[in-house]
């Protein structure tokens, strides 16, 4: 399976219990469907960087997924029907955690070669044997 992150905005004006009630339509979806959640973060209310719907502020929740693209399809097609739901991006976060992990381990042979290596002293940097005029 893979790790989608999947942030949604929803009305702010809706009471917490709906909001709750959203993100546990969302849980229980990605659950029954053979997926994992392994984090929901719940954001809060926030300024949107433009308006949408003459709204100005909106309540932006953190969805940290394991699952198939099947799974991510029917979320976001959820999403789409839901009145309170103003936007939505789901964001396939595999190839980054990848990238990051091949970093580090480039870091670690780095700092592991960087301890065998010579040390800089004032010799190192003497005038070079033979005639240069």
């Amino acid at each position: 399976m893979r790790r989608y992150e999947i942030m949604f905005i929803v009305d702010p004006s809706l009471p917490e219990e709906e909001i709750d009630q959203i993100n546990g339509q969302v849980q229980t979806l990605v659950r029954d469907a053979g997926g994992e959640v392994e984090s929901l973060e719940k954001i809060g209310r926030k300024k949107l960087a433009y308006e949408v719907g003459r709204r100005t502020d909106g309540f932006y929740v953190l969805f940290r997924v394991a699952a198939n693209g099947a799974i991510v399809r029917e979320v976001e097609r959820r999403f789409r029907v839901m009145d309170p739901v103003m936007r939505y991006l789901t964001v396939r976060i595999d190839p980054e955690e990848k990238r990051l992990a091949k970093l580090s381990l480039a870091r670690q042979k780095k700092g592991a070669a960087g301890g065998a290596a010579r040390t800089v002293g004032p010799d190192t940097f003497a005038e070079p044997a033979g005639d240069e005029a």
